[in-house]
């Protein structure tokens, strides 16, 4: 007996430790509510807490749908809906409009209870109450205080601002907000793009949801969606015209958030009644409107370009930030078309590059490399970005020279291509002179925002005859991207994070461009660079 009675207790003490359960206090400030706690357990190192007695403490009405496996949580306006086995939690208001809560451990359904980790618990329901509600990690206890009748929002006004090319609209914030994204988004069957909807997604922040929603909108945006979670705020405009692009903007002289809404610019007069010569001239605009990209990712197939110090291929970094870059233009950009010199693992021809981008009637045209060393591991490192010049230093030409290497790869090459020499390439760049001072600016641009939004060394704007940019009859640049020779900016260019860094940084160069270029060619500015 003695023996049975120690065995079951060992098996007792085994479960004990797997489960680990236990017990979280949750203390109110207001004394005149009873103090009690709530069932949970760690599995992984993650604490878990029961929604179903946290619901119960509170007093909140609770629907249980065996079968489906889902908890309605009901707490004023609000429905809180919860599933078994699913990292998503739905929030619904009294309108029907909801945010999801993603939440990276899945929701637990165990002895009935559904079990969320505590501090997404405490998170969720601090923000549908507007109770202060604190996990304390030290004690391991729920700190519970008053209803509080005013928050703190980061975003306490809104205000729509007209004007004859597009709608500004500002955000009135209380502090700088930094992270942030939009994205435009049509109807499959919506062809002439006369309607869509303008997604703005701002992480971190609170915002005066009823305030913001009393505002009238105006201009493009036909009505506003706004969608808080725990993480975020979600802005949905509806909106009723097309639109040519979108920027979001850091006023410089407050905290001040603006997005900026482009409308293509209307014709007042009908154009039976303009002169033939007002008729030529609308349609010049249209032709050099910057309506198509040419993204050329360099090297595929049979020729992988350089190699890393770990191995990496040139190939395939440049073809990832391509579609990357191109994916965001598409999303963000709606009115531009983006064509690829190459989607996938094959050659190309540098040539046939150029003949691609002319075809397609290409507006800018973007060839992404990778740049290294002939010893590696190295030193060397940084983002570069190369004009259709003669190139003037040594660095410069040996890099042109590696880059142009590849037309070995090409039959009948020697037929093909001139030599490369300082009078052939004076001759092309003169030939080219007209889109120099455009492609000076998207140079600029692209080194500027490169430096924002990555941690890249930037060693400039620089100039060198390359093959690739000879034949594109449009402003061009070769980017090199880093040295994949260097294990930094190796590491960099590999990895998601950096490959998605530097595609968000050349798009916002490719929309502060298109703003400038676009009001040039109205004759509003005047596209330069500094001497």
């Amino acid at each position: 007996m003695r023996l049975k009675f120690k065995i079951l207790i060992a098996i007792f003490l085994i479960r004990a430790e797997i489960y680990a359960q236990y017990s979280i206090p949750v203390e109110f400030a207001d004394k005149k509510l009873k103090s009690s706690s709530i069932g949970s357990f760690e599995l992984k190192g993650i604490l878990y807490a029961s929604v179903n007695d946290f619901c119960n403490l509170f007093g909140y009405h609770m629907f249980y749908n065996a079968e489906a496996q889902k908890l309605e949580v009901k707490i004023n306006s609000h429905k809180i809906k919860f599933t078994a086995n699913n990292n998503f939690i739905i929030v619904t208001d009294e309108k029907g409009e909801l945010g999801v809560v993603q939440i990276e451990n899945r929701t637990i359904l165990a002895s009935y209870s559904f079990f969320i980790p505590v501090r997404k618990l405490v998170t969720l329901f601090s923000n549908v109450t507007g109770q202060n509600i604190k996990y304390d990690i030290q004690r391991n206890k729920i700190d519970v205080g008053i209803f509080y009748e005013t928050k703190k929002y980061d975003i306490t006004g809104l205000i729509y601002d007209v004007k004859v090319n597009g709608t500004m609209i500002r955000f009135i914030t209380s502090r700088r907000l930094k992270d942030y994204e939009s994205w435009v988004r049509y109807e499959p069957n919506d062809k002439e793009k006369k309607s869509g909807w303008l997604y703005l997604t701002i992480a971190n922040v609170k915002a005066d949801i009823e305030k913001l929603k009393s505002v009238k909108p105006a201009g493009a945006v036909k009505e506003l969606l706004i969608f808080p979670s725990a993480n975020s705020v979600q802005f949905t405009f509806k909106l009723n015209q097309k639109i040519s692009s979108t920027e979001v903007i850091q006023d410089s002289e407050s905290n001040d958030l603006i997005l900026a809404i482009y409308t293509p610019l209307e014709t007042k007069t009908p154009e039976k009644d303009l002169k033939p010569y007002e008729k030529n001239i609308i349609r010049e605009k249209e032709r050099w409107k910057l309506d198509v990209v040419v993204l050329d990712p360099g090297h595929g197939g049979k020729d992988p370009g350089a190699i890393g110090v770990t191995g990496t291929r040139e190939k395939d970094i440049t073809l990832a930030i391509a579609k990357k870059l191109g994916k965001l233009i598409e999303t963000r950009m709606p009115d531009v078309k983006v064509v690829y010199t190459r989607q996938d693992d094959e050659f190309v021809e540098l040539y046939r590059r150029g003949q691609i981008a002319n075809q397609a009637n290409g507006k800018l045209f973007i060839s992404l490399h990778c740049n290294s060393t002939a010893r590696k591991p190295s030193t060397t490192k940084g983002f570069e970005i190369y004009l259709l010049r003669p190139g003037k230093t040594e660095h410069a030409l040996k890099i042109a020279e590696r880059e142009n290497s590849v037309i070995q790869f090409e039959n009948d090459y020697e037929k093909r291509y001139q030599e490369l020499t300082e009078e052939n390439f004076i001759l092309l760049t003169m030939a080219q002179s007209a889109y120099m001072k455009y492609s000076e600016h998207f140079a600029e641009l692209s080194a500027s925002f490169v430096q924002q939004h990555t941690d890249l060394d930037i060693n400039g704007v620089k100039q060198a005859g390359f093959y690739v940019l000879v034949g594109a009859s449009m402003p061009n640049v070769l980017v090199e991207l880093g040295y994949i020779s260097n294990r930094e900016d190796e590491k960099f260019l590999k990895s998601e994070q950096g490959q998605n860094k530097i595609a968000e940084a050349l798009f916002k160069a490719v929309q502060q461009y298109k703003i400038d270029y676009d009001q040039s060619i109205d004759g509003v500015k005047q596209i330069g660079v500094k001497e």
